[in-house]
């Protein structure tokens, strides 16, 4: 450890040279950002206040919008895996988990470890069975910023990892603007895809008032097939009319509106609105590994789907004070209102259950038993902070968080078809007849106060120091039946218990920057996520015999807040006039009494999965990520990053059959990327541009069940774009993306039953989209 932070300071020392600080007086529309030859400022909000990139003392990656079109990244989650020491897992529309320098575990009911924000209003929320935090369409955005390292002071719990921040372009008023964009492209193996977006903003009063309004449809088609059998035999009857072709394709709706108004130069007020809708026509984008990667074919007995709606209304209020030498005061109250819907089909795993209680199905038929999953997710959250406007040795933001969390939840497992048999009570007592009916509802609230003071001791030394105190009240009740859900009467559980804890988290830093070119820091930071309580395990869940012997308690108890501590050195560079910039940074970070997902499986035909979440001990991650950007022609831009992650288990995790010093599940030692773009002049009026961009993700492991640890191999994703755009701005772009027809594995999890059905495995690779040929034609005026 003191060897990897020598070599740092070493390196760092080499890069030394000083970036210029930001001065701002008055009010700046949000999201201004300054992007050319890396000689000007880039601006970001990384900090809560807008700072040149340069004098953040953090380790912060920035994806522009232009990049983003580039990529053809439609949510972040197609393009996660381009940002160094962030790797991520996935299960499909709204469930992406992020994993920042090793800090991450995928759970059913956990808090994320990775905050996400859509401008000020934060996303994530404890998540619920099927679905994370929601994942934003990325049009019209001024860029995406990811802060690596814990955030807890100024963005509170769920951001131990690091964050996720999404900046979108606000209205302006002082010229009106529009852009238009539409293409169409072949998936390899499946359907066509599509999309059409648009935006236009108008100024309604002069400089005063403008509304901007932006949305669009995208349709990403489908390319894995569905077998769909009847009775165990998983490959029976193949011919076309027992196989639904490209059945996982998915449509996402999104709107978004914004006012904003100036009344005075030190005034701004900003209401704003998002919708959005997305809906699979697959739970997941499943390929059977009893079938092979490459056959991207898996088999189901019930039609399996996943819908997710949010709502989001903020009001931003921005006011410029000259009290404390001048300030920038703002208050922002948002309220997300989010549903979820998940069908999952389990007939592999539940049809025995049903068979031991009214005989066979006829002819061998399995009976197809659909498990519903759904959620309703309100969320307010109202800020206020202070922030100093940049001038003067003392620098300071200040302020205080209140936020009022409510899911409900519920799953319920049906028999979708008896096939004429009767079903007797209690299994019988209702239509469709219930297996197990759960509901669940959850609040939390939470009160904190932040603050951080910089104090430059001269004009290259500066140091910060800050704290987050805070308190929050869980209160989570739930209640299960079994057969014949609550008509039948066979109540398993209902329980209701509360939570509360209180705490403090730090951070520290120190910068030197005694030229123009460089910036070297040093800092140490602490995150936090809350705790939370767990479900009791009943008889008719599993067995007294069948508990002990999967090491599974009658009632798990309730689990305490995890924490990580982050010791950083980095340095950010700049050489050539800012044609060259490299950025580096190493981190050592202890997470202690970590949650994870219990996972298990009893009952008959080990049908039943069992989760539950505990404080399972301690994770040391050792690593750093290097980026690279240089312009060495005018209009070639090339860019170079990559990370090492060392994260491990400090402890044995039983369940999983891991030792203590085993990788820590879903991240990978290696990844890197690389992208370069080059515009140039075709004729006077026509500019062609060619862009190509490639990331590698090193292998690594998954969990899931019975103490299964499956490997997630190494994939290198390859995207290339050639464009013309004219004067009049009017745009042509040929696409591809997956060049090579690689197969990403985000995750594998139970689908199949080997004890009742033909299949080798249980489970089911999480894959990506195959090649991917296209055409985009783009309008801005």
């Amino acid at each position: 450890m003191l060897k990897t932070f020598q070599l740092a300071s070493t390196a760092a020392s080499c890069l030394l040279l000083a970036a210029p600080a930001l001065a701002r007086g008055g009010i700046a529309t949000p999201g201004d950002v300054l992007w050319s030859d890396g000689s000007e400022e880039v601006i970001v909000t990384a900090q809560k206040r807008e700072q040149d990139v340069r004098d953040v003392p953090a380790s912060v990656s920035i994806l522009s919008d232009e990049t983003l079109r580039r990529l053809n990244a439609s949510d972040f989650s197609r393009v996660a895996d381009a940002v160094p020491s962030l790797a991520f897992a996935t299960t499909g529309p709204g469930n992406s988990q992020y994993i920042i320098r090793g800090i991450g575990a995928v759970g059913f009911v956990q808090s994320p470890t990775t905050g996400v924000y859509l401008d000020e209003t934060p996303l994530q929320t404890r998540a619920l069975r099927g679905f994370s935090q929601p994942d934003p369409q990325l049009f019209d955005m001024t860029r995406v910023e990811v802060l690596r390292g814990p955030q807890g002071v100024l963005f509170g719990s769920s951001s131990m990892g690091g964050l996720v921040r999404i900046v979108t372009n606000q209205p302006d008023a002082s010229a009106a603007a529009g852009r238009a964009t539409a293409s169409v492209s072949a998936v390899r193996d499946g359907e066509t895809s599509w999309d059409a977006k648009g935006m236009l903003n108008l100024p309604l009063v002069a400089d005063t008032l403008a509304l901007r309004v932006s949305g669009g449809v995208v349709r990403q088609g489908g390319w894995i097939d569905d077998l769909r059998p009847t009775t165990g035999n998983l490959t029976e009857n193949q011919g076309t009319d027992r196989v639904k072709k490209d059945v996982n394709w998915a449509r996402t709706g999104t709107i978004r509106a914004a006012l904003r108004w100036t009344p005075t130069p030190d005034l701004a007020i900003t209401p704003s609105l998002v919708w959005q809708s997305a809906f699979s026509n697959a739970d997941r984008p499943h390929s059977d590994v009893t079938f092979g990667r490459r056959a991207r074919v898996k088999a189901r007995y019930e039609d399996t789907f996943a819908r997710d709606r949010f709502v989001i209304a903020s009001l931003l209020i921005e006011q410029h004070v000259d009290a404390l030498g001048g300030a920038d005061l703002t208050a922002n109250s948002s309220y997300m209102d989010r549903r979820s819907r998940l069908s999952f089909d389990v007939t592999a795993f539940d049809s025995p259950i049903v068979e031991d209680i009214v005989g066979s199905g006829p002819g061998g038929r399995l009976f197809p038993t659909p498990l519903r999953d759904r959620g309703a997710t309100a969320q307010f959250t109202q800020e206020i902070r202070l922030v100093s406007d940049g001038t003067g040795p003392l620098q300071y933001v200040m302020g205080g968080v209140y936020r009022d969390l409510h899911q409900r939840s519920g799953r319920t497992i049906t028999v979708s078809d008896l096939f004429g048999n009767l079903a007797p009570g209690p299994l019988g007592a209702s239509a469709p007849p219930v297996i197990q009916d759960t509901a669940v509802d959850f609040s939390e609230s939470e009160l904190a106060g932040f603050a951080e003071l910089t104090y430059a001791v001269t004009s290259t030394l500066k140091i910060a120091a800050g704290a987050r105190v805070f308190g929050y009240r869980q209160r989570e009740a739930s209640r299960r039946y079994g057969l014949g859900g609550p008509a039948g009467g066979d109540l398993a559980y209902d329980y209701a218990e509360r939570n509360r804890e209180t705490g403090v988290t730090p951070r520290f830093s120190v910068s030197y920057a005694p030229g123009e070119a460089a910036t070297v820091y040093a800092s140490f930071a602490q995150g936090f996520r809350t705790g939370g309580v767990n479900a009791p395990i009943t008889d008719d869940i599993c067995l007294p015999a069948e508990r002990r012997a999967a090491g599974i308690p009658d009632v798990p108890p309730p689990y305490g807040s995890d924490r990580t501590d982050n010791l950083e050195l980095g340095a950010k560079t700049s050489f050539l006039g800012g044609r060259l910039r490299i950025d580096g940074a190493a981190f050592a970070i202890d997470w202690k009494d970590y949650q994870q997902a219990f996972q298990g499986a009893c009952g008959v035909n080990n049908a039943t999965t069992i989760s539950f979440t505990v404080n399972a001990g301690r994770v040391r991650s050792r690593g750093g990520e290097l980026e690279v950007t240089a312009t060495p022609l005018a209009g070639l831009e090339l860019h170079a990053g990559g990370s090492f992650t060392d994260a491990t288990y400090r402890n044995a995790v039983p369940n999983l059959l891991l030792a203590a010093g085993s990788r820590v599940l879903d991240v990978p030692r290696w990844a890197w990327n690389g992208r370069g773009s080059y515009d140039f002049a075709v004729t006077g009026a026509l500019r062609g541009t060619l862009f190509a961009a490639a990331r590698h993700v090193g292998g690594s492991n998954s969990g899931f069940g019975e103490g299964e640890v499956l490997p997630r191999p190494a994939y290198t994703l390859v995207d290339a774009t050639a464009g013309v755009r004219t004067s009049a701005g009017i745009g042509v772009d040929l696409f591809v993306t997956n060049l090579f027809d690689a197969i990403p594995v985000f995750g594998q999890e139970f689908t199949t039953s080997p004890g009742n059905t033909t299949a080798t495995s249980y489970f089911s690779y999480l894959v990506g989209p195959p090649r991917t040929i296209g055409l985009r034609v783009s309008l801005g005026i």
